[in-house]
């Protein structure tokens, strides 16, 4: 790499974020080189923890404010080496009036974080650090490559399978998979389990890593997995069509069809899912040069 090149940087394309219900727990934000998207879960409690809408949203909000504050301190890796002492102490703070937090009650976020910096021949690396199943559509050589973080993906079949076929009203949790997530939630950033962004059980090393080399300017998709059920729920685009879509400003339709879809099927029972309508979200950037 030239080391006189320009440092990148992403600019916004378009973007959106629409609640499922009464909370928005989902985040996006992009700040220089970087670019991130969030995906919070309230924690098992039945008493909120802490003053924001929900404990998730609060700690999604709390990400994306540390994260544009980190974004000038270096790599995606030493961002979130300090982002998680940051988080757990900001957790304590806003619990001491609580007597006693268990551990199981805490919040916790799914997390994508990309960085951008100077490839060779006028292109740019692209960098990956991902927690839970957030996704990135990257523009690759070889196509449109997805970037998450599968590894719940078998608790979440278990969870599926404890729904079944049946129906239930929006809001509802048929009791079979509530009892599956809460076994679930009992492997969350353990070894044979699950990694999230936690303020209570470390996590910081264990992000997945992703890289790519793409053309400047290029189009780049972060989306929470709400967004994405039009490709893994619906199956009504691929990774390739819906990327195109979003790259060509058809962000706003798309989710009016999520929303379609999903009350065309309000009892989900022919797409099964846990919630009737969750957070959607969705980030379009281009990295390109920059000073």
């Amino acid at each position: 790499m030239n080391e006189t090149s320009p440092i990148p940087r992403f600019r916004p394309l378009d973007r959106l974020s629409l609640p499922g219900s009464r909370v928005n727990e989902d985040g996006i934000g992009l700040s220089g080189p970087f670019a991130w998207v969030i995906d919070g879960a309230t924690g098992l409690s039945e008493e909120q923890l802490t003053s924001a809408g929900s404990d998730a949203a609060w700690l999604a909000g709390l990400v994306g404010d540390r994260l544009t504050g980190l974004a000038a301190e270096g790599s995606a890796d030493s961002i979130l080496n300090r982002l998680e002492p940051e988080v757990s102490a900001a957790f304590q703070g806003a619990t001491a009036h609580v007597r006693t937090v268990d551990d199981h009650h805490a919040p916790s976020a799914c997390l994508g974080l990309i960085e951008a910096r100077s490839g060779r021949d006028g292109r740019i690396d692209i960098h990956g650090r991902f927690l839970g199943d957030v996704i990135a559509l990257v523009p690759t050589e070889q196509g449109i490559v997805r970037w998450s973080d599968e590894r719940a993906k078998p608790f979440e079949r278990k969870t599926l399978a404890a729904l079944g076929a049946r129906e239930h009203a929006p809001g509802s949790i048929p009791e079979a998979a509530r009892r599956q997530i809460l076994e679930n939630r009992a492997r969350l950033n353990r070894p044979d389990g699950y990694w999230v962004v936690n303020p209570l059980r470390p996590w910081a090393g264990q992000a997945l890593r992703f890289d790519a080399q793409i053309k400047s300017g290029d189009p780049i998709v972060l989306a929470t997995d709400g967004f994405m059920r039009l490709v893994d729920v619906f199956e009504a685009y691929s990774d390739r069509t819906l990327h195109a879509r979003l790259a060509a400003g058809r962000g706003a339709d798309l989710l009016q069809e999520l929303r379609d879809r999903e009350r065309s099927d309000l009892m989900a029972g022919t797409y099964p899912r846990v919630k009737t309508h969750d957070d959607a979200t969705f980030l379009v950037i281009a990295a390109e040069p920059y000073g």
